[in-house]
């Protein structure tokens, strides 16, 4: 016990910086936490009064959709936080409007908020293209469906159900779904210039799994665990920067304590060149002063 005692102490004492850094990355957090439930807040009063009287998920789905293409212009959305390359958060979209991932990004935080699980899926017009179109795929009563808030699109099946991309891919459902509305919509609506390209599913994705070497090792860990990565929901967090940037924080800082642990717990001796030192006085002596004079 003494033993356990004196390395707990030792790895306390050795890791008074690494312990401080990491409080000031779990207080930004925090920080961005709070924040972040101040957005969504804002989120769910709009997405409660949109769906206002509607009963089932399909609706509210649907309904979400099309407020979200009616809201602000289709440019791109410049504005971020913090950082540029996680795009913007979805009350930023909600304020200036944004392209079809950036609205997209919307309609998922806004589902999010009524308790509807969904995320965005990217399509790709062949296995080895890149992505030129974003849309959502949300959970609903019988299943899974398909919208588009950049035109305004879902995909019903005629008898009170939805398409999802497991039924859309492979089919002409889409393509002929879009013609159909491009036809009875006429010419002055937005419909009219969506290409076929945007509504074909045949290599639509959540996530791109075959991106790098990070995520094929995730994609064989779910796999390992029993899940189908294909089948997933993108993660809510790939789309809310605020989220995002507080699950990293929080990650950093916990892996930053943990690590110490580990070198200085099991390994003391590589943490001594940490220690400052102080220099003993012989036994008996007596320290003097600046204005002592030696008799």
């Amino acid at each position: 016990m003494k033993l356990v005692g004196r390395r707990l102490l030792a790895w306390l004492y050795s890791t008074r910086s690494a312990a401080v850094f990491a409080a000031i990355l779990a207080a930004c957090a925090v920080g961005i936490w709070l924040s972040w439930v101040n957005d969504n807040a804002v989120l769910r009063e709009k997405a409660v009064a949109v769906t206002a009287r509607l009963t089932s998920d399909s609706a509210k789905i649907s309904a979400i959709n099309h407020w979200v293409y009616r809201n602000q212009g289709f440019a791109k959305n410049d504005r971020f936080f913090l950082v540029p390359a996680l795009g913007p958060t979805p009350n930023q979209v909600l304020a200036s409007g944004g392209d079809c991932g950036d609205k997209s990004r919307l309609v998922s935080a806004m589902l999010w908020q009524l308790r509807i699980n969904s995320g965005l899926a990217q399509i790709f017009p062949c296995q080895d293209c890149g992505p030129i179109h974003a849309v959502v795929e949300a959970e609903y009563e019988a299943g899974r469906m398909v919208v588009d808030p950049t035109w305004d699109v879902d995909y019903p099946t005629g008898d009170g159900k939805f398409l999802g991309i497991k039924e859309l891919a492979g089919t002409r459902h889409g393509r002929e779904h879009v013609a159909d509305l491009q036809w009875r919509r006429g010419a002055g609506d937005k419909v009219q210039l969506m290409p076929e390209s945007e509504a074909t599913f045949d290599f639509a994705v959540a996530v791109n799994w075959q991106k790098n070497a990070f995520s094929r090792a995730v994609a064989f860990g779910l796999r390992w665990l029993g899940y189908d990565p294909a089948q997933l929901l993108r993660p809510h967090f790939l789309e809310d920067p605020k989220l995002a940037l507080a699950l990293f924080l929080l990650i950093v800082a916990g892996m930053l304590l943990i690590t110490n642990f580990i070198l200085c717990f099991l390994f003391p001796g590589a943490t001594r060149k940490f220690r400052p030192s102080f220099p003993r006085q012989p036994p008996g002596s007596v320290a003097l002063g600046l204005h002592d004079k030696r008799g």
